[in-house]
C-alpha cells in the first residue's frame, strides 16, 4: 500500500519564502476585490472641466470633460448642451472629452453647459448629470479722454452692463497719451505720451510705458495687480519715439526712433520680450507685426518690405508697388495691403503666406483702413472714402463703413461717417461690434491742444458702437444705427 504524505510533513516542506508569496497573493486578491466592489460603487461621472469658474475670452478655443471611467462617446456627444449655444466640434482622448469652438465666445455672456442622459460604456445605465458653468470676459474698451478730468489720459470703460457703465482712469495727470495698444491678456496697456510741461516740443520727447489695467484672467498663476501701476519702458535721452507696434501675442514692441543728435538715423528698434531694446537698421514709419511677432511688414519707398524678426521668420521680401499696410489676419497667415495702380486707382489686396495675390476691390479713392472679422472670417470691414458734391457744388472726400466678403469680392456699404477722415476702427475680439470714432477738429491754437494723427487740434470727440449685422444673403445697402457711448477719441477694445 502506497503512503501517502500526511498534512504535517506537507507544510515542513514548504520554506519561509514559499509562505511570505502565498500571504502577498492572498492579500492583493483581497484588495483587489475590495477595489472592484468599491469602484463599482463611485458612480461614472464628469471629474474635471478645464472650463470651471474660468473667465474665458477670445484665446480660449478649447476646454476639455474628464471622466472617471470610460463613457459611452456617442451618447455624451448627443446629449451635450451648451446654453447660449456655443457651436463647435469634439474629439476625444481615452477618457478626456475636447471641445473645439467653431467661432469666439460672445463677451459679457453667462454660459452653462449641461450633460444629462449620457451611458456607461459597458451597459445602458445612465452617468451622473453634470452641470456647470463658465462667464466670458466683460465687454470692456480703452480711450483717450477729452473732456475734464480725462483730458489727454487713457480711460478704461466696461460696458457689460450698457445701463450702468464703469469707467476707470488709468493714467495721471501728468501724462498726455498720444497713443496705445493692449497686451493679450487685458492686463497691460502699452502707450506712448509726454509730460504737459513739454507740449511745446510735443511727440519729439515723448516716451513709452505700461500700465495696469486691474484685470487678472488667471488669479491662480498671476498675483492681482491694482489698476493704473506704471513702469517706463523706453525713455526719450537719445531718441524720440514716434510710433510703435505690439504684436498680437503681446511678445514683440516694434518703435520707430529717430536720433536726437543726427536726424539721419532713423529706424524701427525692437524690443522682445525681457530684452532690451535693440535697432533693426530699417526705416519706416508705417508698420505692422505678425500676431506671433515673427514678421514685419514696414512701407517703404517703392513697395512693402516683409522682414523676417527670427531664424525661423523665413526670408526677408519685397512686394513691389503697395502703398501702405492695414494688417495680417488672426492667424497671420495673410497680409492686407493696399496697392498703387497704373490708373490712379488703389486696390485692396490680400495676399496669403504663400505669395498668392488677391484682389479684393478697385476704387480711386483712399482707402483708410480694414478690420478682419474673426467670427465667420468670411468679411473684412474697411474704411474708404468717397467722392460727394456738397450743396455749394463743390466735391469733397466723405469717409464711409462698409463690408467686403473675400469669397464673392463683393463690396457692401454700411454706413456714412461725414465731416472727418481720420476715423479709428477697432473690431470687438468677439466679433459681434465695431467701435468707431468721430471728433471734430481745428487748427492748433495752444500747446496744450490734443492733436490727432494728422496734427490738427481735437476740439471735440465721440465714441460710437456699431452692431454688426447679419450679412448673409444681403446684397443692397444695410440700414444699421450706431450706439452713441461716450466722449473721448482712439478706441480699442480689450482682447
Amino acid at each position: 500500500m502506497e503512503n501517502k504524505p500526511n498534512k504535517k510533513a506537507w507544510h515542513q516542506k514548504l520554506k519561509q519564502f514559499d509562505w511570505i508569496v502565498l500571504g502577498c497573493i492572498i492579500v492583493l486578491s483581497l484588495l483587489l476585490g475590495s477595489l472592484l466592489v468599491r469602484g463599482e460603487q463611485v458612480p461614472l461621472q464628469v471629474s474635471y472641466f478645464s472650463w470651471e469658474g474660468k473667465k474665458v475670452g477670445v484665446q480660449d478655443r478649447t476646454f476639455n470633460l474628464k471622466f472617471n471611467r470610460p463613457v459611452n462617446q456617442d451618447s455624451v456627444e448627443k446629449n451635450l448642451t451648451i446654453d447660449p449655444p456655443l457651436p463647435g466640434r469634439i474629439t476625444w482622448q481615452g477618457k478626456t472629452l475636447i471641445y473645439t469652438l467653431n467661432d469666439p465666445p460672445i463677451y459679457g455672456t453667462n454660459y452653462q453647459i449641461k450633460l444629462q442622459n449620457a451611458q456607461r460604456s459597458y451597459d445602458e445605465n445612465t452617468i451622473e448629470p453634470f452641470v456647470s458653468l463658465f462667464t466670458t470676459r466683460d465687454r470692456v474698451l480703452a480711450y483717450i479722454g477729452i473732456e475734464k478730468e480725462e483730458r489727454g489720459r487713457l480711460i478704461l470703460y466696461n460696458i457689460t452692463d450698457i445701463n450702468q457703465p464703469k469707467k476707470t482712469i488709468l493714467t495721471p495727470r501728468d501724462l498726455v497719451v498720444t497713443n496705445f495698444k493692449i497686451y493679450p491678456n487685458s492686463e497691460q496697456i502699452i502707450f506712448s505720451a509726454f509730460e504737459p510741461s513739454l507740449r511745446t516740443q510735443g511727440i519729439t520727447k515723448q516716451e513709452l510705458y505700461a500700465v495696469t489695467t486691474g484685470f487678472n484672467i488667471s488669479p491662480s498663476i498671476n498675483p492681482s495687480q491694482r489698476a493704473g501701476r506704471l513702469k517706463r519702458i523706453l525713455d526719450a535721452n537719445d531718441y524720440q519715439n514716434l510710433s510703435f507696434d505690439l504684436s498680437k501675442n503681446g511678445k514683440t514692441i516694434i518703435v520707430w526712433r529717430i536720433n536726437n543728435k543726427n536726424q539721419a538715423d532713423s529706424s524701427l528698434w525692437i524690443i522682445p520680450e525681457e530684452e532690451k531694446p535693440r535697432s533693426l537698421g530699417i526705416p519706416g514709419s508705417n508698420f505692422v507685426i505678425s500676431p506671433d511677432g515673427k514678421r514685419l511688414a514696414v512701407a517703404q519707398q517703392g513697395g512693402i518690405r516683409i522682414v523676417p524678426l527670427g531664424s525661423d521668420a523665413g526670408s526677408s521680401q519685397i512686394l513691389s508697388n503697395y502703398e501702405k499696410t492695414l494688417g495680417f489676419s488672426q492667424n497671420g497667415e495673410k497680409l492686407l495691403l493696399v496697392k498703387d495702380n497704373v490708373d490712379y486707382t488703389r486696390s485692396l489686396v490680400l495676399i496669403n503666406k504663400d505669395g498668392e495675390k488677391q484682389e479684393l476691390l478697385r476704387t480711386p479713392y483712399p482707402i483708410i483702413d480694414c478690420e478682419f472679422e474673426p467670427r465667420e472670417k468670411q468679411n473684412i470691414y474697411c474704411l474708404k472714402t468717397d467722392l460727394i458734391q456738397g450743396e455749394n457744388g463743390q466735391y469733397h472726400e466723405e469717409p464711409f463703413l462698409s463690408v467686403v466678403n473675400l469669397k464673392t469680392k463683393t463690396d457692401l456699404p454700411l454706413l456714412a461717417l461725414p465731416n472727418y477722415r481720420d476715423v479709428v476702427l477697432s473690431m470687438s475680439p468677439d466679433g459681434v461690434a465695431l467701435l468707431f470714432d468721430q471728433v471734430v477738429t481745428t487748427v492748433p491754437q495752444s500747446e496744450y491742444d490734443l492733436l490727432t494723427s494728422e496734427k490738427q487740434a481735437i476740439a471735440d470727440g465721440q465714441l460710437w458702437l456699431l452692431p454688426l449685422p447679419e450679412l448673409e444673403g444681403a446684397k443692397k445697402s444695410i440700414k444699421i444705427q450706431p450706439q452713441e457711448l461716450t466722449t473721448g477719441f482712439k478706441p480699442q477694445w480689450l482682447p
